[in-house]
Protein backbone atom coordinates (compact mmCIF):
# COMPACT_ATOMS: atom_id res chain seq x y z
CA UNK A 1 0.00 0.00 0.00
CA UNK A 2 1.37 3.45 -0.86
CA UNK A 3 -0.48 6.61 0.04
CA UNK A 4 0.54 10.17 -1.24
CA UNK A 5 -0.64 12.81 1.48
CA UNK A 6 -0.39 15.76 -0.70
CA UNK A 7 -0.74 19.32 0.61
CA UNK A 8 0.53 22.52 -1.91
CA UNK A 9 3.42 23.19 -1.31
CA UNK A 10 4.85 24.64 -4.72
CA UNK A 11 8.21 23.26 -4.17
CA UNK A 12 7.35 19.99 -4.51
CA UNK A 13 3.26 19.15 -5.27
CA UNK A 14 4.13 18.96 -8.67
CA UNK A 15 6.24 15.49 -8.15
CA UNK A 16 2.92 13.98 -6.86
CA UNK A 17 2.76 10.56 -8.55
CA UNK A 18 -1.11 11.62 -9.92
CA UNK A 19 -0.10 9.24 -12.87
CA UNK A 20 0.39 6.16 -10.89
CA UNK A 21 -1.99 4.19 -10.17
CA UNK A 22 0.15 2.21 -7.61
CA UNK A 23 -0.36 5.50 -5.18
CA UNK A 24 -3.41 6.49 -3.01
CA UNK A 25 -3.85 10.65 -3.25
CA UNK A 26 -4.91 12.00 -0.17
CA UNK A 27 -5.44 16.06 -0.42
CA UNK A 28 -6.08 18.92 1.48
CA UNK A 29 -6.32 22.47 0.84
CA UNK A 30 -8.02 24.51 -1.92
CA UNK A 31 -4.66 25.38 -2.88
CA UNK A 32 -4.46 22.10 -4.03
CA UNK A 33 -7.87 20.88 -5.58
CA UNK A 34 -7.40 22.89 -8.83
CA UNK A 35 -4.36 21.47 -9.75
CA UNK A 36 -4.76 17.86 -8.53
CA UNK A 37 -5.17 15.56 -11.32
CA UNK A 38 -6.73 12.61 -9.15
CA UNK A 39 -8.12 12.27 -5.48
CA UNK A 40 -8.93 9.46 -3.95
CA UNK A 41 -9.19 11.11 0.05
CA UNK A 42 -9.83 14.37 0.63
CA UNK A 43 -9.21 16.22 4.15
CA UNK A 44 -11.11 19.25 4.71
CA UNK A 45 -10.77 20.02 8.93
CA UNK A 46 -11.61 23.32 9.38
CA UNK A 47 -14.97 24.69 10.18
CA UNK A 48 -17.42 24.67 6.96
CA UNK A 49 -18.18 28.03 6.30
CA UNK A 50 -19.61 28.75 2.85
CA UNK A 51 -20.56 31.53 2.04
CA UNK A 52 -23.57 32.93 -0.34
CA UNK A 53 -23.36 33.33 -3.83
CA UNK A 54 -24.49 37.45 -4.35
CA UNK A 55 -23.54 37.98 -1.14
CA UNK A 56 -20.00 39.56 -1.13
CA UNK A 57 -19.90 39.73 2.70
CA UNK A 58 -20.53 36.27 3.10
CA UNK A 59 -17.39 34.96 1.24
CA UNK A 60 -14.62 33.50 3.04
CA UNK A 61 -11.19 33.09 1.24
CA UNK A 62 -11.18 29.54 2.52
CA UNK A 63 -14.00 28.33 1.06
CA UNK A 64 -14.52 30.29 -2.25
CA UNK A 65 -17.56 28.78 -4.03
CA UNK A 66 -15.38 27.06 -7.08
CA UNK A 67 -13.53 25.06 -3.87
CA UNK A 68 -17.21 24.49 -2.46
CA UNK A 69 -18.24 23.26 -5.23
CA UNK A 70 -16.03 20.74 -6.13
CA UNK A 71 -15.99 19.79 -2.79
CA UNK A 72 -19.35 18.12 -3.85
CA UNK A 73 -17.71 16.10 -6.34
CA UNK A 74 -15.32 14.31 -4.10
CA UNK A 75 -16.24 10.48 -3.28
CA UNK A 76 -15.03 11.04 -0.04
CA UNK A 77 -14.30 14.25 2.07
CA UNK A 78 -13.36 13.42 5.60
CA UNK A 79 -14.56 16.81 8.05
CA UNK A 80 -14.94 17.64 11.37
CA UNK A 81 -18.65 17.20 11.06
CA UNK A 82 -20.97 15.04 8.25
CA UNK A 83 -22.03 17.99 5.92
CA UNK A 84 -25.21 18.10 4.30
CA UNK A 85 -24.75 19.68 1.40
CA UNK A 86 -21.06 17.52 0.50
CA UNK A 87 -22.42 14.35 -0.06
CA UNK A 88 -19.15 12.66 0.48
CA UNK A 89 -18.34 14.09 3.40
CA UNK A 90 -17.33 11.78 6.06
CA UNK A 91 -16.77 12.62 10.13
CA UNK A 92 -13.40 12.29 10.72
CA UNK A 93 -12.85 9.73 13.50
CA UNK A 94 -11.36 11.71 15.93
CA UNK A 95 -11.80 9.66 18.87
CA UNK A 96 -10.39 6.65 17.84
CA UNK A 97 -7.49 7.84 16.44
CA UNK A 98 -6.52 10.22 19.62
CA UNK A 99 -6.74 6.79 21.23
CA UNK A 100 -4.50 5.33 19.12
CA UNK A 101 -2.02 7.78 18.56
CA UNK A 102 -2.51 10.51 21.65
CA UNK A 103 -3.07 14.01 21.06
CA UNK A 104 0.00 16.00 21.37
CA UNK A 105 0.79 16.28 17.86
CA UNK A 106 -1.99 16.86 16.42
CA UNK A 107 -1.06 19.92 14.64
CA UNK A 108 -1.84 19.92 11.41
CA UNK A 109 -4.14 18.29 8.43
CA UNK A 110 -1.68 16.71 7.48
CA UNK A 111 -0.77 15.16 10.83
CA UNK A 112 -4.36 13.94 11.02
CA UNK A 113 -3.88 12.59 7.28
CA UNK A 114 -0.99 11.16 8.66
CA UNK A 115 -1.98 9.22 11.55
CA UNK A 116 -5.14 8.14 9.59
CA UNK A 117 -2.48 6.60 6.99
CA UNK A 118 -0.87 4.56 9.82
CA UNK A 119 -4.30 2.67 11.02
CA UNK A 120 -5.09 2.23 7.29
CA UNK A 121 -1.42 0.03 6.71
CA UNK A 122 -1.17 -1.24 10.32
CA UNK A 123 -4.90 -2.54 10.10
CA UNK A 124 -4.51 -3.79 6.66
CA UNK A 125 -1.61 -6.05 7.71
CA UNK A 126 -1.61 -9.92 7.53
CA UNK A 127 -0.99 -10.88 11.05
CA UNK A 128 -0.26 -7.42 12.25
CA UNK A 129 3.39 -7.94 10.26
CA UNK A 130 4.78 -4.96 7.64
CA UNK A 131 4.41 -6.35 4.67
CA UNK A 132 7.30 -4.46 3.46
CA UNK A 133 5.59 -2.57 0.54
CA UNK A 134 4.47 -0.57 2.88
CA UNK A 135 5.39 3.79 1.90
CA UNK A 136 4.02 6.97 2.97
CA UNK A 137 5.06 9.91 0.97
CA UNK A 138 4.70 13.71 1.32
CA UNK A 139 4.39 15.94 -2.02
CA UNK A 140 3.53 19.96 -1.18
CA UNK A 141 4.39 19.43 2.53
CA UNK A 142 7.18 22.05 3.51
CA UNK A 143 6.15 23.80 7.05
CA UNK A 144 8.30 26.06 6.20
CA UNK A 145 6.85 29.48 7.46
CA UNK A 146 7.50 30.59 11.18
CA UNK A 147 3.46 29.61 12.55
CA UNK A 148 4.05 26.03 10.71
CA UNK A 149 7.92 25.45 11.89
CA UNK A 150 7.33 26.79 15.28
CA UNK A 151 5.09 23.49 15.77
CA UNK A 152 3.12 21.70 13.21
CA UNK A 153 6.24 20.68 11.14
CA UNK A 154 7.50 18.97 14.80
CA UNK A 155 4.05 16.91 14.63
CA UNK A 156 4.50 15.55 11.09
CA UNK A 157 7.67 14.81 11.77
CA UNK A 158 6.59 13.17 15.15
CA UNK A 159 4.48 10.62 12.83
CA UNK A 160 6.99 9.92 10.39
CA UNK A 161 9.22 9.24 13.04
CA UNK A 162 6.28 6.29 14.36
CA UNK A 163 6.01 5.67 10.66
CA UNK A 164 9.84 4.52 10.83
CA UNK A 165 9.38 2.87 13.86
CA UNK A 166 5.87 0.82 12.48
CA UNK A 167 8.02 -0.82 9.39
CA UNK A 168 6.96 1.66 6.98
CA UNK A 169 8.90 3.74 4.24
CA UNK A 170 8.51 7.03 3.77
CA UNK A 171 9.02 9.51 0.72
CA UNK A 172 10.26 12.57 1.17
CA UNK A 173 11.02 15.09 -1.65
CA UNK A 174 14.62 16.80 -1.70
CA UNK A 175 12.35 20.14 -2.37
CA UNK A 176 10.63 19.62 1.26
CA UNK A 177 11.57 21.22 3.98
CA UNK A 178 10.23 18.65 6.61
CA UNK A 179 13.03 16.13 7.26
CA UNK A 180 15.50 19.40 8.54
CA UNK A 181 15.14 19.16 12.44
CA UNK A 182 15.21 21.94 14.83
CA UNK A 183 17.97 23.28 16.17
CA UNK A 184 19.61 21.28 18.84
CA UNK A 185 18.48 23.24 22.49
CA UNK A 186 21.66 24.67 23.85
CA UNK A 187 24.22 22.04 22.24
CA UNK A 188 24.15 23.71 18.84
CA UNK A 189 24.57 27.35 20.62
CA UNK A 190 28.47 26.81 20.43
CA UNK A 191 28.11 25.59 16.78
CA UNK A 192 29.86 28.02 14.40
CA UNK A 193 27.11 28.54 12.24
CA UNK A 194 24.95 29.03 15.28
CA UNK A 195 27.39 31.86 16.36
CA UNK A 196 27.43 33.25 12.81
CA UNK A 197 23.87 33.29 11.80
CA UNK A 198 22.71 34.68 15.80
CA UNK A 199 25.23 37.36 15.17
CA UNK A 200 23.66 37.93 11.98
CA UNK A 201 20.30 38.08 12.79
CA UNK A 202 21.42 40.70 15.98
CA UNK A 203 22.57 42.88 13.28
CA UNK A 204 19.65 42.89 11.24
CA UNK A 205 17.53 43.23 14.66
CA UNK A 206 19.24 46.37 14.96
CA UNK A 207 19.24 48.26 11.80
CA UNK A 208 15.39 47.29 12.02
CA UNK A 209 14.86 48.91 15.10
CA UNK A 210 17.20 52.42 13.10
CA UNK A 211 15.00 51.70 10.18
CA UNK A 212 11.62 51.99 11.82
CA UNK A 213 13.42 55.21 13.55
CA UNK A 214 13.80 56.76 11.14
CA UNK A 215 10.62 55.69 9.74
CA UNK A 216 8.79 57.53 12.76
CA UNK A 217 10.78 60.61 12.53
CA UNK A 218 9.98 60.70 8.73
CA UNK A 219 5.77 60.17 9.80
CA UNK A 220 6.35 62.62 11.96
CA UNK A 221 8.02 65.27 9.46
CA UNK A 222 5.24 64.16 6.93
CA UNK A 223 2.69 64.89 8.93
CA UNK A 224 4.10 68.22 10.27
CA UNK A 225 4.70 69.59 6.21
CA UNK A 226 1.07 67.96 5.51
CA UNK A 227 -0.42 70.13 8.00
CA UNK A 228 1.93 73.53 7.17
CA UNK A 229 0.88 72.75 3.51
CA UNK A 230 -2.76 72.63 4.58
CA UNK A 231 -2.62 76.12 6.59
CA UNK A 232 -0.46 77.73 3.64
CA UNK A 233 -2.81 77.06 0.93
CA UNK A 234 -5.64 78.13 3.45
CA UNK A 235 -3.76 81.52 3.54
CA UNK A 236 -3.54 82.17 0.04
CA UNK A 237 -6.90 81.37 -0.69
CA UNK A 238 -8.19 83.28 2.24
CA UNK A 239 -5.64 85.92 3.22
CA UNK A 240 -3.20 86.99 0.20
CA UNK A 241 -3.17 90.65 0.00
CA UNK A 242 -3.98 93.46 1.89
CA UNK A 243 -7.44 93.57 0.16
CA UNK A 244 -10.75 94.91 1.16
CA UNK A 245 -14.20 93.34 0.71
CA UNK A 246 -16.49 95.78 -1.11
CA UNK A 247 -20.22 95.44 -1.76
CA UNK A 248 -21.78 96.32 -5.07
CA UNK A 249 -22.13 100.51 -5.69
CA UNK A 250 -25.42 101.67 -4.68
CA UNK A 251 -25.70 103.81 -7.42
CA UNK A 252 -25.16 100.89 -9.80
CA UNK A 253 -27.88 98.57 -8.23
CA UNK A 254 -30.48 101.55 -8.92
CA UNK A 255 -29.44 102.38 -12.18
CA UNK A 256 -29.79 98.58 -12.70
CA UNK A 257 -33.23 98.47 -11.38
CA UNK A 258 -34.53 101.47 -13.56
CA UNK A 259 -31.90 102.46 -16.76
CA UNK A 260 -33.90 105.52 -17.42
CA UNK A 261 -32.67 108.91 -15.83
CA UNK A 262 -35.38 110.42 -14.37
CA UNK A 263 -37.71 113.26 -15.67
CA UNK A 264 -37.64 116.71 -15.15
Amino acid sequence: MKIALVGSAPSSVHLTPFQDPTWEIWGCSPGLFGYAKRITEWYELHRYEPGVVGLPDTQKSWFSPEYVSWLTTQPIVWMAEQIQGIPGSRPLPVQALLQRWGSYFMTSTIAWMFAMALDRMITARPEGRPTGDEIIGLFGVDMSATEEYGYQRAGCQHFMCLANMLGIGLHVPAESDLLRPMPLYGIDESKPWMIKNTARVRELNARLQNALAQLRHSQTEHDFLRGALDDMQYQVSTWGDARLGLAPNVELIRFMKDPEPPKA
